[in-house]
């Protein structure tokens, strides 16, 4: 795997990075999704995102970390037991702040994070330039609203997105209100 000077990333930055991911998902203490566990591990800029993706699916692979879908098919990530045997014996890895400016970065964030586990939206564009968005409210493993919706175009994609994760129980209420034609 190349890091952005072209060069290649060498075992021990990979089993750092495996570590950092370990230490997240420890941290986090229930499923993660996978693309708020991609936003986690960007968050603070420390970690080459292909790097990243690479060292997620080598502690899948491994058995440290468990991926499974929800009830929409969406990939949730946690920390496996052999995983936190492993997180426990290579933490040291995370000297030099690494591990404290992700500790700081999810306790800054953790509301959010939090809240973005159990509701979230995100938008996406097919290859005819259609978008789409995906508002969903999940309990655990099941999802308990899952709504997806064509839109004009990516200014309406990003407002909805916005006003879901902002207010998802009442546009959730009006919408029922409005299908079932009660005032």
């Amino acid at each position: 795997m190349k890091n952005k000077n072209g060069m290649f990333e060498n075992d021990t930055q990979m089993t750092a990075d495996g570590v950092l991911i370990l230490h997240i998902l420890a941290l986090m203490g229930e499923p993660v999704p996978d693309t708020l566990l991609t936003e986690i591990i960007m968050g603070p800029g420390l970690v080459n995102y292909f790097t990243a993706g690479q060292c997620l699916s080598a502690l899948v692979d491994a058995g440290y970390a468990s991926r499974s879908l929800d009830s929409m098919g969406k990939a949730l990530y946690d920390i496996t037991e052999s995983g936190r045997g492993v997180y426990e014996s290579l933490k040291y890895m995370l000297g030099g702040g690494l591990g404290a400016a992700y500790e700081s970065y999810i306790r800054c964030h953790r509301d959010d994070i939090k809240k973005r586990t159990k509701i979230d939206a995100t938008w996406t564009q097919d290859t005819k330039g259609n978008f789409f968005v995906h508002c969903f409210v999940r309990d655990g493993m099941r999802a308990v609203v899952d709504i997806t919706l064509p839109v004009a175009d990516k200014q309406d994609a990003d407002y909805i997105v916005n006003a879901w994760k902002n207010n998802s129980s009442k546009l959730y209420f009006e919408l029922l209100k409005k299908l079932l034609n009660r005032s």
